[in-house]
């Protein structure tokens, strides 16, 4: 016959944040492992322009196509790999700021046992807090919506972040041009000097 062990209060208070404080040193790890993804993945992209620059010195149409083709795929997983850290972030700071609910209500049980208080009046106050909350909650309402629609359309297409194919070439085609005829650009008169 086996012994049953339970867990004191105290000790599942303990367990739970040392689980609450592993669960967020690996949200903090995971943001630092896509940071790293981010940087090797901009070097990548980085190398693939060189190529393409190189191609197109000297003239072989089909390498250019390739690596640029191979510079836009990576901006594009770029620009959607840094969208999902921004959400993963935001939607760590939602979850850690709603963990607040658990420790406000430990602190006001606290106060509870020790404070003798007015259940009418304390009934009153909260009512009226509850009414003001509610039209605060309408204010961020506004609030959001009149974001909504400062940011409408500037934040959703990935075409505004990532520069076409054709404009790609366009910009590539400048660059190796400046360099094969000597050109004078901002960036050699800035080596020079």
């Amino acid at each position: 016959m086996g012994f049953l062990f339970f867990k004191t209060k105290k000790e599942k208070e303990r367990e739970e944040r040392r689980e609450r404080r592993h669960a967020l040193r690996r949200a903090e790890s995971t943001v630092e492992e896509v940071d790293e993804r981010i940087k090797r993945m901009e070097k990548e992209a980085e190398a693939e322009w060189v190529r393409a620059k190189a191609a197109a010195a000297e003239g072989r149409q089909a390498a250019v196509q390739r690596a640029l083709t191979s510079y836009r795929a990576a901006q594009v997983m770029l620009t959607k790999l840094e969208q999902k850290k921004w959400v993963f972030k935001q939607v760590l700071m939602k979850l850690e700021t709603a963990g607040t609910d658990a420790e406000f209500a430990k602190a006001l049980g606290m106060v509870n046992k020790v404070t003798n208080i007015n259940v009418d009046l304390v009934e009153d106050v909260f009512d009226e807090a509850g009414d003001l909350l509610a039209e605060a909650g309408d204010t961020d309402k506004f609030w959001a919506q009149m974001y909504g629609k400062e940011v409408e359309g500037s934040t959703g297409a990935l075409k505004d972040h990532i520069p076409s194919m054709e404009d790609l070439e366009k910009s590539l085609q400048e660059e190796v041009a400046g360099k094969i005829t000597g050109a004078v650009t901002p960036e050699s008169l800035e080596k020079e000097l």
